[in-house]
């Protein structure tokens, strides 16, 4: 034991009793994400070498004085190193928080949601297929923090690690880059959704895996770091996210640890049904029904289209946010199968951090409006009843807009 590592164990056990957090040290990488009403809760996890509990320093942002909450610890899969889960609530609505994983050395912050949308508005960056490589999902995280969004989502193909222990340092890779470039430069974590995605799982799909069960335990050997290290969706795979009653967010599984048909559809039918006066709508999930790149007869594609565009239009969603094709689209409004201004405009196509992919001929292609083989990301605003978006690529080029006139009315 070297000197320096003596005197730093001796503070340690001089000033414990003190301040037990004081010994505390930085994380590996943490995250922000929620599992409750965002307007009054935050999800919070960070990655460390400590297998026994740890405090999490909170505190309304302008005060002096810290509330401290043990964490859960909770396994990483394939290593040696824990998650440490603190679920924080009864939070103010449109309210900073500053927080704190090293006993008060490194302070952060992040922002509750707004309690309705009637004077204020939010925006989202929203973009999938994150990281091929971690300078590209970097460069473009740079680009995503520059516009202040309140939080991102990610669709799916988040690491590339296909559930595998053999890719653990992609894992590590993902986190390490949204620890240190998805957090603005005074120091706000910006929170993320994420959806499942093929990259996610063993064999990409469900149906891949001999003697596939739809169980807990075996969607968690399919996708053992989605489930093991992302708080929401959680079990079983899709969910939904509900902001007040002016936003709820529903994430889906593409046939990757789930299939369409069946129980998740019967779930996204109820769950329109019990949110038919929420102001917005909005559904995320990895294969595309409208693909930019790929066969719009493959297996998924179709399945999308046939199980889940139907309850998209019929329940009031105005636009849809589909990934897995490596390049920028944005299709017509779209309802039954037709061009029609009353139904679901598809955006996408996930390249947050990916190679783009050569693209549909967007004249010969019914239902593309715009498509673009590029790595970007789209920024969508939710004011009042409306929503509007502009799409942006890698080095910060808008490539998109809608409305495409800012005089034109919002559909």
């Amino acid at each position: 034991m070297n000197i320096q590592t003596k005197v730093f164990l001796g503070l340690c056990f001089l000033f414990l009793s003190f301040s037990p957090a004081i010994c505390q040290e930085s994380p590996h990488a943490f995250y922000l994400t929620w599992t409750e009403d965002p307007t009054t809760s935050i999800d919070v996890d960070w990655h460390t070498d400590e297998e026994s509990p740890l405090q999490l320093k909170v505190r309304r942002k302008g005060n002096e004085e810290w509330r401290s909450l043990e964490s859960a610890v909770l396994p990483y899969p394939f290593s040696e190193r824990t998650v440490h889960r603190v679920a924080v609530r009864g939070l103010i609505p449109a309210t900073e928080y500053e927080i704190s994983f090293d006993g008060g050395q490194s302070v952060y912050y992040f922002r509750t949601m707004p309690k309705d949308l009637s004077t204020g508005s939010i925006k989202i960056a929203i973009g999938g297929d994150s990281m091929h490589q971690k300078e590209w999902f970097e460069k473009t995280n740079h680009v995503v923090t520059s516009y202040d969004p309140d939080f991102i989502i990610i669709g799916g193909d988040m690491a590339y690690e296909n559930g595998l222990a053999d890719n653990i340092e992609r894992i590590y890779a993902w986190f390490d880059a949204y620890s240190k470039t998805l957090v603005t430069d005074d120091k706000r974590i910006l929170p993320c959704i994420v959806a499942v995605g093929n990259h996610e799982v063993v064999q990409g799909y469900y149906r891949n895996n001999e003697g596939y069960k739809q169980t807990d335990d075996f969607r968690r050997r399919l996708a053992p770091y989605f489930y093991g290290l992302f708080a929401f969706p959680g079990q079983p795979g899709y969910n939904v996210l509900d902001f007040g009653k002016y936003l709820s967010l529903i994430i889906l599984d593409s046939e990757h640890s789930n299939p369409i048909k069946g129980d998740q559809t019967k779930w996204l039918n109820k769950t329109f049904k019990d949110r038919k006066d929420v102001m917005h709508k909005i559904p995320i999930y990895h294969v595309p029904g409208y693909p930019s790149v790929r066969n719009y007869d493959d297996l998924v594609q179709t399945l999308v289209r046939e199980e889940w565009t139907p309850i998209f239009e019929k329940n009031g969603v105005k636009i849809a946010f589909e990934n897995h094709d490596h390049a920028y689209k944005r299709t017509y409004p779209i309802k039954e199968m037709e061009i029609d201004q009353s139904g679901v405009i598809y955006v996408g196509d996930g390249s947050w951090g990916v190679a783009p992919r050569d693209i549909h001929e967007v004249e010969d292609t019914w239902y593309l409006k715009k498509a673009q083989a590029v790595r970007a990301f789209t920024l969508l605003t939710l004011e009042g009843s409306h929503f509007s978006f502009i799409s942006v690529d890698e080095n910060g080029n808008v490539i998109d807009s809608f409305p495409e006139s800012p005089l034109a009315p919002l559909q």
